[in-house]
């Protein structure tokens, strides 16, 4: 029993410390909106803030998502289990997100449907916090989802901002259970008895974050005894350095001159020349942004751009162009006169229709084993059969195939062997079924379809 009181004692101590650092209201009672799915990191966080709300005069409110995306019988049960929890503790909120929804929002958006359904519940999380008035809106992140985006980012070239990692605060959302691991966590709900949700898509290996979490960390913990320790250090080091960029930048910021009546930025050619590598790169990001340029941006694009000289006076890389023009250099978005190898595209389907990709037409057919997709040059039945709702879409990075032998093949590896031009490389069809790659269109540029069927295995 003292055991089991120390142990919660020292986790609500944690929780307290990571939310009083973040907190910076002093109206009384604050108002908590916490976002509760049913997982352990929520329940965890819920239970905590039950307990803590006397000591740190608040309302706690709570809001459940159900995106819709699962099987009825999961979501559901999520949704449920979330309200019988709090049904005499507080007030919770149950947010629908209409089926089908977040598959037109990966398509609106031309991404996939984590980043959908993540756009989408921090919209209702926004929603229910202005209707309730809601001080902060609280979310159950802790230090191994941390670790996890850190790795995910540095393998994909990320910027140092970005390896900074989870935010704690940005605006009124908080994160208090940041400096918290996922087993201590654990610990505390199985010593308090307090019940929670496993997600099932947790364990699939589709999604690139579960390939960290189940495949990757534990590899590193057993080579890099202490790996967290190692990396902790070196993120420090590399939050001085970006910090001293950042300052060093708010000195030049004016610099940039917004021209509106030409829709470019505008400062002196010497002055580009003069900046530093660290310091030019993050002269032409905020130079971006002033352009509205809020997408993403390959650091490759930033590389290029970087190169402006006497010798090389217009350079044009994703979407943008920079240019020496008397002894100014201008940065404006520009139709490249390249051919762009960065297509994105992203196409549900439900139901028989015919669509248009930049890899040609396709129809999608049903028969009584499901929906096959034939392209318009394709003399046979085409690929498929799969089950709707399903996409068609350009290949993501991380995007895996099942093989023959069960085993996983990188689809980027595929499209190597197959020696695809660079150029039509990021149009190859590529079938997404349930979150998972069930078939690459390889017939498209003369290549065999590969496909899986069920427990069927794979057919090429």
């Amino acid at each position: 029993m003292c055991k089991i009181y120390l142990m919660a004692k020292s986790f609500l101590k944690d929780v307290l410390l990571g939310f009083s650092s973040l907190c910076d209201r002093t109206a009384a009672p604050l108002r908590l909106l916490l976002a509760v799915s049913g997982g352990a990191d929520s329940m965890a966080m819920l239970s905590a803030f039950l307990e803590l709300k006397s000591d740190i005069n608040a309302e706690i409110f709570v809001l459940t998502v159900n995106h819709n995306i699962r099987p009825e019988k999961e979501t559901l049960g999520d949704a449920q289990f979330v309200l019988d929890f709090c049904n005499d503790k507080c007030p919770c909120i149950l947010a629908e997100i209409p089926k089908n929804t977040v598959f037109d929002e990966a398509k609106n958006r031309k991404t996939g449907i984590e980043d959908a359904a993540r756009f989408l519940r921090y919209n209702e999380f926004e929603k229910a916090a202005d209707s309730l008035n809601a001080d902060y809106i609280l979310t159950a992140h802790n230090k191994n989802d941390n670790y996890e985006t850190v790795l995910m980012r540095l393998f994909q070239g990320s910027e140092p901002e970005a390896l900074m990692g989870i935010s704690p605060r940005r605006g009124r959302f908080i994160r208090p259970m940041l400096n918290i691991s996922r087993s201590e966590i654990e610990e505390y709900l199985k010593e308090k008895n307090i019940p929670w949700r496993e997600d099932a898509t947790n364990l699939e290996a589709s999604y690139l974050r579960n390939k960290v979490r189940h495949n990757l960390l534990p590899v590193l913990s057993i080579c890099f005894d202490g790996w967290q320790s190692g990396l902790d250090k070196s993120l420090a080091k590399i939050k001085a350095q970006n910090d001293f960029v950042i300052a060093s930048y708010k000195t030049k910021k004016e610099e940039w001159v917004l021209d509106k009546k030409e829709d470019c930025c505008r400062c002196k050619f010497l002055f580009f020349l003069s900046l530093d590598e660290a310091l030019k790169l993050k002269f032409l990001q905020e130079g971006l942004i002033l352009l509205k340029g809020k997408r993403r941006i390959p650091y490759s694009v930033f590389d290029d751009l970087m190169k402006l000289s006497d010798t090389k006076k217009i350079i044009f890389s994703g979407g943008f162009c920079i240019k020496k023009e008397g002894d100014e250099v201008l940065l404006f978005k520009a139709v490249t006169e390249e051919k762009t190898s960065e297509v994105f595209y992203s196409i549900w389907i439900d139901k028989p229709c015919s669509f248009d990709t930049p890899a040609g037409n396709f129809k999608a057919l049903e028969n009584d084993d499901g929906f096959f997709i034939v392209h318009e040059s394709d003399k046979t039945c085409g690929i498929g059969p799969f089950k709707p709702p399903f996409c068609v879409r350009s290949r993501l990075f991380g995007d895996e195939i099942e093989t023959s032998s069960g085993s996983k093949k990188s689809v980027k590896k595929i499209i190597n062997e197959w020696n695809i031009d660079y150029e039509n490389r990021n149009i190859l069809p590529i079938i997404e079924e349930g979150g998972v790659v069930k078939g690459i269109y390889g017939a498209v540029f003369g290549k065999k379809n590969w496909y899986v069927v069920g427990d069927l295995g794979v057919k090429r």
